[in-house]
Parts: structure tokens; sequence; C-alpha cells
């Protein structure tokens, strides 16, 4: 692929990694020649000049020139319009990944895309500055301000009547172990120890069994993935008696160092550019299980504003990929409750408390059960539990034989 407009001068900027995207704007061109309806939908959005790449530019141009002539949009119809040498470079963007969502990822271009052009009248004003009086230059910013709100066509707001809105109610996974709230953030706290982790592997487990989820991502940054390994097998073998195997393609891990999605520069509040890339990264996955939340958050952990600020991001991600996001939290000393920001708590839609089973002095048991308590039940995740507090057995207990979990037997092509 040709990069040489990657680092490109436009009346003195210089375009940065923020402003593009070679992997997604690949993605999204593949998925429209994988699935051609998509086409239809997003004509109008692809004629806005969102692809920044020269070759992505002109194969968006060759898709829009079949659609207008009603050709079938294919890769060898593309292929007329190509010269020899563009060839290897279109196999590659052909071996690209279709999107499961493209609608979020042209959005993403859209934005990238207005941005370049907001930067290059910016430069153009300041290079026309100089010989402008203050009137003048005023005048000249109002001007561009104004053609630049005429040219957004994008809408500010979705309204619906509420008589055309059709109903329905939450959705939840593993509603009869945990239930969890779909396409939305969860959070789950307890004390260091607890035993958060084994939990939530065996969560995970269920959902696919259950079927209330396909491919499922737990990033366990405190862990190393063999002791994870090590915990897996003993869920899947002793606690749930698995024998088949199938599932465990379902599941993926990492420990690798965890990412700032959010961290201070000067005092302000900035969003990691990465945080789109781990979105692309990460968008196979229906579930996703982050541990703990504070390795993702780079600044102050009592700052309501940077708290509910980076959990919107999570909160719009889960709501417009279809993802349900699980966050593992520290608790504050001696207690289960949530540590730092309020705001946390305050952004999702369910939390869980988990802790030791003590006895009538406060004193540990030893048992392979923890305590679950319900303390944030927005839709309703009660109704299928035994109360606002129950236990689960969550360690694999070597003396006592385990019944098998119960499995939903998956499609054939699963």
């Amino acid at each position: 692929m040709n990069n040489q407009d990657i680092i490109n001068f436009k009346n003195g900027y210089v375009m940065t990694q923020n402003d593009f995207d070679f992997a997604i704007e690949a993605s999204v061109l593949a998925t429209l020649i994988f699935d051609n309806t998509l086409v239809d939908k997003h004509h109008q959005s692809l004629k806005k000049n969102i692809f920044y790449y020269p070759f992505h530019r002109k194969i968006n141009n060759v898709i829009l020139e079949l659609y207008a002539k009603n050709i079938e949009i294919h890769e060898l119809t593309i292929k007329n319009y190509l010269k020899e040498s563009e060839e290897s470079d279109f196999i590659e963007l052909l071996a690209t990944t279709p999107l499961s969502n493209v609608d979020t990822y042209i959005k993403i271009l859209f934005e990238m895309s207005k941005k370049r052009d907001l930067v290059t009248q910016l430069s153009s004003i300041q290079l026309k500055a100089n010989n402008l009086s203050f009137s003048e230059l005023q005048e000249e910013l109002s001007h561009s301000y104004n053609n630049m709100v005429q040219q957004q066509d994008e809408q500010l707001l979705e309204i619906d009547n509420i008589e055309k809105v059709k109903e329905g109610e939450a959705q939840f996974i593993c509603k009869n172990w945990l239930p969890i709230p779909k396409k939305t953030v969860s959070l789950i706290t307890a004390p260091g120890g607890t035993g958060k982790s084994w939990l939530l592997l065996q969560f995970a487990i269920r959902a696919l069994l259950n079927y209330d989820a396909k491919n499922v991502f737990l990033w366990l940054s405190e862990d190393p993935k063999e002791i994870t390994k090590h915990r897996f097998n003993k869920i899947y073998d002793q606690i749930l008696n698995l024998t088949d195997d199938k599932y465990k393609k379902h599941i993926d891990i990492s420990d690798s160092p965890t990412l700032h999605i959010v961290y201070e520069d000067n005092r302000k509040l900035v969003i990691n550019s990465l945080f789109q890339q781990l979105k692309f990264k990460l968008q196979k996955y229906d579930l996703i299980i982050l541990d703990p939340l504070i390795a993702f958050y780079g600044t102050d952990e009592n700052n309501n504003a940077h708290a509910r600020k980076f959990m919107q991001l999570f909160t719009d991600w889960a709501n417009k990929e279809n993802k349900t996001i699980i966050f593992i939290h520290h608790s504050t000393k001696n207690s289960t409750q949530s540590r730092g920001a309020s705001a946390f708590v305050d952004a999702v839609r369910l939390v869980y408390e988990i802790d030791i089973k003590k006895d009538k002095e406060g004193k540990n048991i030893q048992t392979s059960k923890r305590v679950v308590k319900l303390t944030k039940d927005n839709y309703g995740a009660s109704k299928y539990t035994d109360g606002f507090e129950f236990e689960r057995v969550v360690f694999p207990n070597e003396n006592k034989q385990n019944k098998p979990a119960t499995i939903i037997e998956y499609p054939s092509d699963f």
C-alpha cells in the first residue's frame, strides 16, 4: 500500500495518527463489498469523502459508480477499474475481516474526515491572518463556522414518537445463575482475594453454555494467563463437569498490560486515541470482562466528572455495538462497596458485591461458596435470583461430586 500521504501537509497542518485509521477504512470497504445491501443504506455517507488513503478513496468511488449504474458490486466488477499495479492492494483489502457493525465505523471515519476538514480550514485562515484586520478575521471565522454548520447534516439526536417505539424488556446473560443485563455496562466489586476472577471465568463459560454469548473476552491483567488457565480448567472440569471442549474455542483471555482509556494532560481530561483501536480489536466479542477497572482509568479515582466521562465511553460502546461489558472493581477497605468516585456506580445499570461467607461472629467460613449481594438493579435482575443476597459456588470442592451444568445445544455452525 502506498502510504505517501500518511503524514500530509495541508496549508501548514501535519496530519497525525488521530486523523485517519487505515484498518478501519479497509474493514469498512471490505464489508461493503461483502454485503452490497449496506451500500444502499450508507451511500449518502460514502459520498462525503470519509476515506483518507488514496487507494481507499478510489475503491469507494468505484463502489459508488457501480451502485449508481445498478451494477453488482463484486470483486470482478471492481477489478475492471484498477491498474495492474493496484491488484495486490486490492487482494490485501479483500482479505480484511468484514465488520459486524459497520454503522459505528462509518461514523468514526466521518468524524475523522470532519476533523481533517476543520483543521484545514483553520490552517487556511491562519495563513491569511497576518493580512487581515481584526474585524476581517472575525468575519472570516464566522463565515467558516457557518459553512461548517450548513454542511453538518448529521442528526444531533434521534427523536421518536412514543407510539411508534417497539416495547421491550431488558435481556439478561446467565439469568438463572448471575443475571447481567445485555448491551450495557455492569460492575462487580469485592475485596482482594475474594475469588472475583474465579466467579467471572465461570460466568463466561455459563454464558456460552446458555447461548447468551457467542464470543467472550476476559482481560484479567492482574493474573498471569497460566494461572487463569489453571483456574479455568478447574471450573470446566470440576465445577461444571464439562467434557466437550468446543466452548473453549469461544473464550479468549489476555494478561497484557492495560492502557489508560482516559488520562490527564495539563489538568485536562484526554481520551486515549487507542480506544478506537481497542474497540476495533474487540469487535467480534459480545461479552467483554475487564479486570480491574482502575487499570483502564488514568486519572483521579475520586473525580466524579472524569469517572462519568470514562464510564460513558463504555456505555456508548456497549449500546451501539451490542456489547455486554463487565468491570471488576476493587472495594473500599474492610467492605465490599465500590471504591472511588460515586459516578462509577451511578453510570452502570447493575452492581454486584462479592464477599466471603462469615459466621455469626463475623469470622470467615471455609467454603467453596461466596455471598453475592445485588446492590443496584435498574433492570430487574432480582426476579431471576434468590432475592438481593444469595450464594454461588465459586471454587471446586474436591470432596463433593458436582452436577453437570445444564447445556443449551448450539446450532451446528457454532
